[in-house]
């Protein structure tokens, strides 16, 4: 199994509470995202550190984890030789802790060995070390996840890391160097992280399973295990003095002024505390202010007793009384001094019998992990605007909705698709926003298109009203066109007969004017006729007179110039009578003349008119052809 599976996710129970973001030391070390638009968050397995952190704030049982106690019976039941180290903290998490040691001897396993022990052999370890090495300041490292974050995170601190392998491994060498045990080892484990620690290159593989005792507890329940049937079995080991005390806050210190008076030991514990005092402890190194000899620090806000994979029912009240009456009872035993002594000699036993250097521990300079990227002014900026943060107010509102509880930190996660835009409660509100003008709108557009559905429900009743007098107005139209086109022809018809008529004029006003010249001629032929008379009738009286003259010879003379003087007489009456009817037929021409050529003007005026007439009744007939087209795409349409 890979150490990335170590904790689970069940997506279907995590709600997007956040809780898990905003309770791990390691802002990147969770990323959110969404599952049908609803947020769930999962570890990011290479940047945890196993501080459990978010398995103890989840509400919700959707985080867990995987360790090996299936694998570790699987292998009992299979005769695999298994040997066990059992954590302190078995004390107090399992109330017959030695009819579990019978139980488990019972399936198998063959020596049990007390990590107390192994406790007391690391804080032998430790001072040999600070002794032999010249240490000045170093942090203790019985706690996987303070190993991971300095591993991680702050690998400039790998050198002050404590150079002795945890309680664990002090007991697993001692038990495969020292008492020759050729077993698989099995820790029975407070603690999620430990799996990267058996895990670690750097362990040389001592140990085979982590079997945590809250796995190890649901085992038990599953197959209706019954501890009391059991025998109590009590460890193999030679026995522990004060290192039973590591398993709870300042246990390690405890430990260490029982040895050395006065040793400056700096005791953390807790996920909120220990890893920003680290942060400190870095810049202390770097600026070479005064350090502790040794930093005592757990990840637990309780101690192992209460670590990440535990299932103690105990107060910490009722655990530290537990602890303190055990540690009485030691040192009452045979009397005051009995720890001393009993440190003394284990102390005594440790140097002739063992060899530093089978306990001494390195570590990984390569797993520093890379920090999320820190985003540019206008890649801060673009994110936030997507937050619709928009103001600088906005951006300062560090609520803890996100998990982060600050506003430029949950800008960055999102930068980095470490964490989604809707876990953002400032979002979230603008959203709702959005969505509720959005809805306002929606509801405005539906009451909209409901008028608009009325009012086209009313146009197509109006428009089939619309189209049965459209209907109508084209037949107008064209009965109107049909009238204009006959119209046209009538006037086409007069305006050839007026112009006839007007030909006709011009031939009477011709004829006028030749009888009017010929008339004149004649009236100039009497005017002759009538000067002719005259002058005949002055021969006719000249006759008379030279017919008297010559009597009777001229009788017959004188009544032929008689004759001829009637006959002037009758002309001249003849040639003005004529002038006279001369005159009044050329008034009368004349008025024939004037009254043609009135005709004729008003012939032309009603030809014009007719024109004019024919040219609208034209444009009356193109603009029915308009309308009767426009009146037909109205109707298509």
């Amino acid at each position: 199994m890979s150490t990335n599976e170590v904790i689970l996710l069940s997506e279907a129970n995590c709600v997007g509470c956040n809780k898990c973001i905003s309770n791990c030391p390691i802002s990147d070390a969770n990323v959110s995202y969404t599952v049908e638009g609803k947020s769930k968050t999962k570890t990011n397995p290479e940047k945890c550190i196993r501080c459990g952190a978010c398995i103890s704030a989840c509400d919700h049982q959707a985080r867990d984890f995987i360790d090996d106690t299936e694998a570790f019976f699987s292998d009992l039941k299979q005769g695999k030789k298994i040997s066990i180290i059992a954590a302190p903290a078995m004390k107090v998490n399992f109330e017959d802790y030695k009819k579990l040691l019978g139980y488990l001897k019972k399936v198998g396993v063959n020596a049990v060995f007390d990590v107390s022990f192994g406790a007391d052999l690391t804080t032998w370890a430790y001072l040999r070390a600070i002794k032999e090495n010249n240490l000045s300041s170093v942090i203790a490292q019985p706690c996987p996840a303070i190993v991971n974050y300095v591993q991680k995170y702050r690998p400039e601190l790998i050198g002050h890391l404590a150079p002795v392998h945890s309680p664990m491994l002090c007991t697993a060498i001692y038990m495969k160097k020292y008492e020759n045990i050729s077993d698989e080892l099995a820790f029975l484990s407070p603690c999620i992280g430990k799996y990267d620690e058996i895990n670690d290159k750097n362990t040389n593989g001592y140990v085979r399973y982590n079997v945590t005792f809250t796995k190890l507890k649901d085992y038990l329940e599953k197959n209706k295990i019954d501890l009391s049937a059991y025998a109590e079995k009590d460890f193999d080991d030679i026995g522990c003095c004060l290192g039973y005390l590591f398993s709870r806050p300042g246990g390690l210190k405890e430990n260490v002024e029982a040895r050395v008076k006065n040793a400056w030991v700096r005791q953390l514990e807790g996920q909120n505390h220990v890893y920003k005092y680290l942060d400190t402890y870095n810049k202390s190194i770097k600026s070479k202010k005064a350090l502790p000899l040794l930093l005592d620090v757990l990840n637990c806000p309780y101690g192992c007793n209460f670590g990440t994979a535990t299932c103690n029912e105990m107060s910490i009240d009722e655990v530290d009384y537990k602890f303190n009456t055990l540690k009485n009872i030691k040192s009452q035993e045979k009397g005051k001094s009995l720890i001393k002594k009993k440190i003394d000699w284990l102390y005594d036993y440790f140097d002739k019998t063992l060899k530093l250097s089978d306990f001494m521990r390195q570590y990984s300079s390569n797993m520093q992990i890379t920090g999320a990227e820190e985003p540019s002014e206008a890649e801060y900026d673009e994110t936030f605007r997507k937050m619709h943060k928009n103001t600088e107010q906005s951006r300062r509102v560090n609520c803890t909705a996100c998990g982060y509880g600050n506003c430029k930190q949950m800008a960055k996660a999102i930068y980095n698709n470490l964490n989604v835009l809707s876990n953002c409660i400032d979002y979230d509100r603008n959203e709702i926003e959005i969505e509720k003008q959005e809805l306002t709108n929606k509801n405005e557009l539906i009451s909209s298109m409901d008028r608009i559905n009325k009012l086209t429900e009313e146009r197509l009743i109006t428009a089939e009203k619309l189209k049965l007098r459209v209907n109508e107005i084209i037949h107008a139209v064209d009965e109107v066109s049909h009238g204009n086109n006959e119209c046209a022809l009538g006037i086409e018809n007069i305006a050839t007969e007026v112009a006839d008529i007007l030909i006709k004029a011009n031939i009477l006003r011709e004829s006028v004017n030749e009888m009017k010249s010929r008339l004149t001629n004649f009236s100039k032929a009497s005017e002759r006729i009538v000067s002719i008379s005259s002058q005949t009738s002055m021969l006719s009286l000249n006759a008379s007179i030279e017919a008297a003259r010559a009597g009777n010879e001229g009788k017959g003379f004188a009544v032929v110039a008689d004759e001829v003087k009637k006959l002037s007489y009758q002309s001249k009456e003849v040639a003005v009578s004529t002038q006279s009817d001369q005159e009044i037929m050329l008034r009368v021409m004349e008025s024939i003349l004037s009254i043609s050529n009135g005709l004729e003007e008003r012939v032309r005026i009603v030809n014009s008119s007719i024109n004019n007439s024919s040219a609208a009744i034209q444009e009356v007939t193109a603009k029915s052809e308009e309308i009767v087209s426009a009146a037909q795409t109205l109707i298509e349409e």
